[in-house]
C-alpha cells in the first residue's frame, strides 16, 4: 500500500508541471520549436546513455536506492526550470536549460526503471495481478488529473506575480543582491517541486531488501557514466554506435540484389 501511495503522489507531482514545459519555452521564454526539439533530443540521449547504468545499479543494490537518487534529482531539475526566466543572458540561459534537460533525461531513466521493477518485486505473492492492476489505476488517475488541475488554475497564475528582492543599505548606497520574480509557469514548477517533496516523503515508508545509502549509488553512477562516456570516445565505442546503421545498409543491399535476381529469373522464364 505504501508503494502505491508513493507512485500515485509521484505521478501527480511530475505531471503537474511537465506538460507545460513546451508552452513555457515557447510563450514565456520566446524560443522556437527548433530549440524545444533540440532540448527534447538531448534529454532522450541522456536517458538512453544512463539507462543501462541505472539497471546495473538496481541489480547490484536495490530499486529504492535508485529512486533515492533519481527522484530527488528530477524534482530539483523541475524547480530549477524557474531559473530560465531569471537569467537575462541568452547563451547562459540556453546552457542552463540544456544542462537541466540532460539531468532530467538521466533522472527519468532511473525513475522509470526503478518504479517498474519495485512494483513487480514488492507485489504480494499470489496477488501480483490485482496489485499491479490497482497500482496502474492509481497512477493513471494521478497522472491524468494533475494536468487537468493545472489547466484549471492557468488563468489564475497568469495574472499573478511574486517578486522577492534583497537589498543591502549602507552609507555608500543601496545594493540589490537578490531579485527573484515568479510569474505564470514558474508557479507550476514550484508547486510541482512541493508535490514531489511529499512524494519523496511517501517513498521513505517503502521498504525493500538490499537498499543502501544515496552516497553509494551516486559513486556507482558517476563511475559507470565516466566509463560509458570514455567508451563512446574511443574507436571501439564509435564502432558500436555505427554497428546498427551498417548492418541495416548491408541488409538493404542484400535485399536489392535478391530482388534484381528474382526479376531477372522471372524475365528469363517468361514466354517469348
Amino acid at each position: 500500500m505504501q508503494l502505491i501511495l508513493f507512485l500515485g503522489t509521484w505521478q501527480f507531482a511530475i505531471n503537474f508541471a511537465t506538460p507545460s514545459f513546451t508552452v513555457y519555452l515557447v510563450r514565456q521564454l520566446g524560443y522556437d520549436m527548433t530549440v524545444v526539439m533540440s532540448l527534447s533530443i538531448a534529454s532522450q540521449v541522456a536517458n538512453a546513455i544512463t539507462l543501462r547504468n541505472w539497471g546495473a545499479a538496481a541489480d547490484r543494490f536495490a530499486n529504492k536506492s535508485v529512486l533515492l537518487v533519481a527522484a530527488p534529482l528530477y524534482i530539483m531539475c523541475i524547480a530549477a526550470m524557474i531559473g530560465g526566466s531569471q537569467i537575462a543572458d541568452e547563451r547562459l540561459r540556453l546552457a542552463w536549460l540544456a544542462g537541466l534537460h540532460l539531468l532530467m533525461g538521466a533522472a527519468v531513466a532511473g525513475v522509470t526503471l526503478a518504479t517498474a521493477n519495485i512494483a513487480l518485486k514488492l507485489s504480494p505473492r499470489g496477488e501480483a495481478a490485482s496489485y499491479l492492476a490497482a497500482s496502474a489505476v492509481v497512477t493513471a488517475l494521478a497522472a491524468g488529473s494533475a494536468p487537468i488541475l493545472g489547466g484549471m488554475v492557468a488563468d489564475f497564475f497568469a495574472a499573478r506575480e511574486l517578486e522577492l528582492v534583497g537589498r543591502w543599505t549602507n552609507p555608500e548606497g543601496v545594493y540589490t543582491y537578490l531579485s527573484l520574480a515568479l510569474s505564470n509557469w514558474d508557479f507550476y514548477f514550484l508547486l510541482s517541486a512541493l508535490f514531489g517533496l511529499y512524494a519523496l516523503h511517501r517513498l521513505g515508508f517503502v521498504r525493500e531488501e538490499g537498499e543502501v545509502g544515496r552516497e553509494e549509488i551516486v559513486r556507482h553512477m558517476l563511475r559507470e557514466t565516466r566509463g560509458t562516456i570514455h567508451n563512446f570516445s574511443t574507436v571501439t565505442g564509435l564502432k558500436a554506435l555505427t554497428a546498427v546503421p551498417s548492418s541495416l545498409v548491408r541488409e538493404l543491399r542484400v535485399r536489392r540484389r535478391y530482388s534484381r535476381l528474382q526479376a531477372a529469373r522471372s524475365s528469363a522464364d517468361a514466354p517469348n
